[in-house]
């Protein structure tokens, strides 16, 4: 596998990571399950960014390494 398709598939999947974390803890934070998020005091900062962390990584990972692997593929299509 090429070193391009890994850097494809590592801007792709940060990027995907990234977008789905912003939202997904957007809308835990909107909707506020039990108030973890937060209450009269503020915002509770560290379960926001556990909350995106928790997010991110996940989706970062699986996007990197598919992304990867169909940019070789298809890339290895194109070359016959």
């Amino acid at each position: 596998m090429r070193a391009r398709s890994w850097y494809f598939g590592a801007i792709v999947g940060l990027l995907t990571g990234f977008l789905v974390s912003v939202s997904m803890t957007f809308a835990d934070w909107r909707l506020n399950p039990s108030g973890i998020f937060h209450n009269e005091q503020g915002t509770d900062w560290a379960i926001v960014t556990e909350t995106a962390l928790s997010w991110f990584w996940p989706v970062a990972l699986v996007s990197v390494v598919a992304t990867a692997f169909i940019h070789a593929w298809i890339s290895s299509v194109r070359a016959r």
